[in-house]
């Protein structure tokens, strides 16, 4: 019976493991979905009249498919119109706008400071490090938000995402010489962050973090 109870529990860890990223991932797609087809209504789609003698199934498609090209071209365009003057200017003005609220300030700073080390494709941003924290003799991984060459610098930021939840984390400064970087992308550092260290478990991972 112990033996039958051993078996049925390392299957069904197998099988959790197996399905609870097919599961979250769905469901983030199901949200995503859900916000692109509220998005409808402030995208060309809604002028779009489509036949009733097509299938509904692929007006709904048709409709979302719009409605995601309209979402990456608003996205595109502001990130354009931010780069001329009265772009910086108007972001300029909406940031110190939200900065002078309290509770507005600290979430939008945090969020973006988080954002640029996430999507931004620069150097300096995307350079994962190995530091020791929180204590000596115990050791993560963050992201160094300024070049290590940087000579007008004498600490070096460093973001310390928590895990499994990189959104938060710590900002510490260290001196270069206590900074060690990785040969490793940034993308192998968040599959290490999120997953808790299992990613360690695959074979074809393991050689990639000999730190």
């Amino acid at each position: 019976m112990n033996k039958f109870l051993g078996l049925f529990r390392r299957y069904f860890i197998s099988g959790l493991i197996i399905f609870i990223p097919f599961l979250i991932t769905i469901y983030l797609i199901i949200q995503i979905t859900a916000w692109l087809n509220n998005f409808v209504d402030f995208t060309p789609a809604r002028f779009l009249d489509i036949p009733d003698s097509i299938n509904p199934y692929l007006s709904q498609f048709i409709v979302f498919m719009i409605a995601a090209f309209s979402f990456i071209a608003f996205i595109t365009l502001l990130g354009i119109f931010t780069k001329n003057l009265l772009g910086k200017f108007l972001l300029n003005a909406g940031e110190k706008t939200i900065t002078r609220i309290p509770l507005a300030n600290t979430i939008f700073t945090t969020i973006k400071q988080v954002s640029k080390i996430i999507f931004s494709q620069g150097p300096k941003s995307q350079k994962a490090v190995l530091v020791e924290y929180p204590r000596k003799g115990s050791y993560t991984i963050g992201f160094a938000t300024q070049d290590l060459k940087n000579d007008k610098l004498d600490k070096i930021p460093v973001f310390v995402p928590t895990s499994p939840n990189p959104t938060s984390g710590f900002l510490i400064f260290l001196k270069k010489e206590d900074i060690k970087e990785l040969d490793i992308s940034a993308d192998d550092a968040f599959k290490l962050i999120v997953s808790g260290g299992l990613s360690l478990n695959e074979e074809q991972n393991i050689s990639k973090f000999k730190f």
